[in-house]
């Protein structure tokens, strides 16, 4: 007879990692419906335009039930918007592969328009503080006109920042991975060069 497994726990291993791409699959469908207005628009990685597009769309509809009492037409107007900055952004990615231009990581989330102001500021910096700063500059304008897109602009933005700062947190563990592997390579293969020189 097999045994019945147990349900994991959510601080197992699997079930920490499980809720980690959870989280951070929220973080870029939320993300991802500013980072098309606040990143170069041919300057994505060919495959980062996936199924949190999708679930940009989803949001930017549901963020209205959230606010009944308040117009959701300026929330369709940013709708419409993104629309309009994400079809942009995937014709412009398409053209660069096609013309056989410089080829980022494929889930590159773009290069920050910013850049062109904040020179000195690296990629990560601007990413992570200071584009949900501006984000949150533009809200506070929004919410003259319309609180719920303010709102939603100001979350977006922090969702955004911390969608770049799980990335590069991701990638910094690699690079260590990496690394350790490397020395423990040299390591052995010192070893085995000390125990052939004793034969």
């Amino acid at each position: 007879m097999l045994d019945r497994q147990q349900p994991e726990s959510l601080f197992s291993k699997n079930g920490v990692s499980g809720f980690v791409a959870a989280l951070l699959f929220v973080a870029r469908s939320f993300g991802v419906t500013v980072e098309v207005f606040l990143r170069r628009s041919d300057s994505f990685g060919e495959r980062y335009f996936g199924l949190q597009t999708a679930a940009g769309f989803a949001l930017i509809l549901f963020w209205p039930v959230l606010w009944q009492e308040h117009d959701a037409r300026p929330m369709l107007v940013f709708l419409g918007l993104y629309s309009l900055a994400l079809l942009g952004a995937r014709i412009r990615t398409k053209a660069r592969v096609r013309r056989g231009g410089p080829q980022p990581h494929t889930l590159f989330n773009g290069t920050p328009t910013l850049h062109k102001v904040w020179r000195r500021s690296s990629e990560h910096r601007l990413k992570t503080f200071i584009e949900p700063l501006y984000m949150g500059c533009i809200a506070l304008c929004v919410a003259i006109v319309s609180v719920p897109l303010a709102a939603y602009l100001a979350l977006a933005g922090m969702c955004a920042a911390a969608s770049s700062g799980m990335s590069g947190a991701l990638q910094h563990r690699r690079t260590m991975d990496l690394h350790d592997a490397f020395v423990e390579q040299r390591d052995t293969a010192e070893t085995f060069r000390r125990m052939r020189d004793r034969r």
